[in-house]
C-alpha cells in the first residue's frame, strides 16, 4: 500500500465561516460525464466506464451524497463478466495559482472492496502538474474506505501552494468482479491559515426537546473553518461544568441523551480555544415518547383486534384492522368510546375480541414514563377463539402516577411471541391498538375543559408543557410577561397537552393564560436557566 500526502477526515459543515476559496467544484448533478472530464482506461478505450446516474441503485449513505454521483460499479448488479477492469476518471485542468497556504483535494467517497482472492480491487488517486504527462500518487489502497457510511475526505496538496499553477486529478479503479467506488462533490480548496482566537460560532440542535432514545443532530454554525482548526463538543447538565464528548471532533454530531443537557463546541486554532454559544436540549415528557410497534400490515394476515372494552367505563371500541393508518397499528383519539377513567386501587375487567386464534397482551404505563415495562404487562390469553371476548381482570396499582397515560393492546397469531417484553417489537401478524387512559384523572372530550390543567416543568428552561385534565376542543393559549405584555400566543384543537417554546424568552416570571368558550384559567410560570 502506497500513500503520499494522504489525510482523510470528516470535514466541517458548510455552515461554518470558512476562510477558504473553492478553486474547483464538481457535484456530478447532471447524471452524465461532466464537461472537461475524461472517462477511459489511462488513455485507452475502457471495457467498463465510470457511471453518473447510479444505474444499479446502490444505496450510498453519509457525507454529502445525493442521487447523482460518479461510481465505478465493478459488480454491475451481480454480473460477473470476467473482465479485468481498469477505468480512470480524469478532471479538467484546475488553476491553483491563487493558493498561497493550505491546499486540499476534498471529496465525498465510498470504496467497497471484495477480499482476495475474489476481488483485489484498488482505488488510485493521482495528480499531474504537466497536463497528464507524468503523475504523482496521492493514495493507492485496496481496503474498504467509507463503507458502510460514506465519508468526506481531505487530501493535503499544500506542498504545491505558491509553486504550481495548474493541476489535473485522476481517479483510477483496477480490479476484477469486485464491488464499487463512488465519488461526489469533488473540490480543490485553498485555505488561509487560521487566526487566533478563532470565531467559535453558535451550537444548534435539530430538536429543542427529545425522547430518551431519539437521535438528534448538533451543528456548529458561523465558526471559522480550516484544516488547522480543531473542534471538540462538550456537554453539561448546568452550563457551568463541561465535559468533553469522546470522539466528537467535527462540526456536527449525532447522539441521544437520557437527560436534559447543554452543549457547546470548543474551536481551537494554534492552541487558542474559543467556546461557541451553547444550545440546550430538553426532554419531552414520557407520555410523548411511546414507541410505535410496526413491522407488519393487515394485508394477508388475520389476528386482528375487533373489539376492546373495559367493563364499567365508556371505553367500548369496535373496529377492523388498519382503521386509521396503512399498518396494523392504531392510536385511537381521546373520545369517550376510546378512552377510560380508571380509579387507582380498583379492579377492572378488560375484554378483547379478535378474529382468529391469538395470543393477547395489554400494557398500561402506570408510571407515565413513556415506556411499557414488564411490570405493567398483563397476559389476556395465550389461546383465543375468533369472535369470542377474552377477559383479564387488572388491579390498578395504588402507587400508579395520577394523570393521562397510554394503554397498549397487542394481538398475534398463537404460537408466536407476545409476552411482557413485546410492547415495541415488530410482529409478522396481528394488530396493535393504543388508547388514552386516565388514572384518577378525567379524559375524553365531554369533560370540563380546564379542570386540573397544569404546567410542567416549572421553573422552565426552554420547553414548557401545558397538560389538561381532559381533551380541549378549542383553546387560545397566551404567554404574558410580568407586566402583562403578550409575548406569545397559539391556538390548539382537540389536544390534552401542548408545548410552549420559551427558549428565546428572558428569565423571569410569566403568566400562561388558557382561554376557551367554557372559561379561562391562568398559570404562573417561572423561566430560570
Amino acid at each position: 500500500m502506497k500513500k503520499l500526502l494522504f489525510f482523510a477526515a470528516i470535514l466541517m459543515l458548510l455552515q461554518t465561516t470558512s476562510k477558504a476559496q473553492v478553486l474547483f467544484s464538481e457535484d456530478f448533478a447532471s447524471g452524465s460525464l461532466p464537461a472537461g472530464w475524461t472517462n477511459d482506461s489511462l488513455g485507452l478505450p475502457a471495457a467498463n466506464l465510470w457511471l453518473f446516474n447510479n444505474p444499479y441503485a446502490r444505496t450510498i449513505t453519509g457525507a454529502g451524497f445525493d442521487s447523482n454521483f460518479a461510481i465505478f460499479d465493478s459488480d454491475e448488479s451481480l454480473d460477473d463478466d470476467s473482465i479485468v477492469e481498469l477505468a480512470s476518471l480524469t478532471s479538467p485542468v484546475i488553476d491553483i495559482s491563487l493558493s498561497t497556504a493550505q491546499l486540499y483535494l476534498e471529496l465525498d467517497e465510498q470504496f467497497r472492496s471484495l477480499a482476495p482472492p475474489n476481488g483485489e480491487a484498488r482505488r488510485h488517486i493521482e495528480y499531474s502538474l504537466d497536463s497528464g504527462l507524468t503523475w504523482q500518487t496521492i493514495v493507492f489502497d485496496s481496503l474498504d474506505y467509507g463503507y458502510p457510511t460514506a465519508v468526506h475526505s481531505l487530501y493535503d496538496l499544500s506542498a504545491l501552494s505558491g509553486i504550481e499553477s495548474d493541476i489535473v486529478i485522476r481517479f483510477t479503479w483496477t480490479g476484477n468482479y469486485d464491488w464499487w467506488w463512488a465519488l461526489d462533490n469533488v473540490q480543490v480548496v485553498a485555505y488561509a491559515s487560521c487566526t487566533a482566537p478563532p470565531v467559535s460560532g453558535t451550537a444548534t440542535a435539530t430538536a429543542s426537546a427529545v425522547c430518551p432514545d431519539e437521535l438528534f443532530d448538533l451543528n456548529l454554525v458561523g465558526a471559522d473553518a480550516a484544516p488547522d482548526i480543531s473542534y471538540q463538543w462538550q456537554s453539561s447538565p448546568d452550563s457551568l461544568t463541561w465535559t468533553n464528548i469522546t470522539g466528537a471532533t467535527s462540526t456536527s454530531l449525532t447522539l441521544t441523551q437520557p437527560t436534559a443537557t447543554y452543549y457547546q463546541c470548543i474551536v481551537t486554532c494554534t492552541g487558542v480555544d474559543s467556546a461557541s454559544v451553547a444550545v440546550y436540549v430538553s426532554m419531552n415528557p414520557g407520555t410523548s415518547c411511546y414507541c410505535t410497534p410496526l413491522g407488519y400490515s393487515c394485508a394477508g394476515f388475520t389476528g386482528n383486534i375487533t373489539n376492546v372494552n373495559i367493563t364499567g367505563t365508556t371505553l367500548n371500541n369496535t373496529s377492523g384492522c388498519d382503521e386509521l393508518t396503512d399498518v396494523a397499528y392504531t392510536f385511537w383519539p381521546d373520545l369517550p368510546s376510546t378512552s377510560a377513567n380508571l380509579v387507582r386501587g380498583n379492579t377492572y375487567d378488560f375484554n378483547v375480541t379478535t378474529d382468529d386464534d391469538n395470543i393477547i397482551s395489554i400494557w398500561i404505563d402506570y408510571d407515565l414514563n413513556g415506556g411499557f415495562e414488564p411490570s405493567e404487562w398483563k397476559q389476556v390469553c395465550t389461546t383465543s377463539l375468533a369472535s369470542v371476548a377474552n377477559t383479564a381482570s387488572i388491579l390498578i396499582p395504588v402507587s400508579a402516577t395520577q394523570g393521562p397515560t397510554r394503554m397498549r393492546v397487542r394481538a398475534r397469531l398463537v404460537g408466536n411471541q407476545n409476552d411482557s417484553s413485546s410492547a415495541c417489537i415488530s410482529f409478522g401478524s396481528g394488530e396493535a391498538e393504543d388508547y388514552v387512559i386516565g388514572l384518577d384523572f378525567s379524559v375524553g372530550i365531554n369533560s370540563i375543559p380546564l379542570k386540573g390543567s397544569s404546567m410542567y416543568p416549572n421553573p422552565a428552561t426552554g420547553i414548557a408543557y401545558v397538560f389538561f385534565e381532559n381533551t380541549i376542543a378549542n383553546a387560545s393559549i397566551q404567554v404574558l410577561d410580568h407586566i402583562g405584555r403578550l409575548v406569545q400566543s397559539k391556538e390548539v384543537t382537540n389536544v390534552f397537552s401542548t408545548s410552549l417554546d420559551l427558549s428565546t424568552e428572558s428569565d423571569g416570571i410569566y403568566f400562561v393564560r388558557i382561554l376557551t368558550e367554557q372559561g379561562a384559567v391562568t398559570h404562573k410560570l417561572m423561566i430560570a436557566r
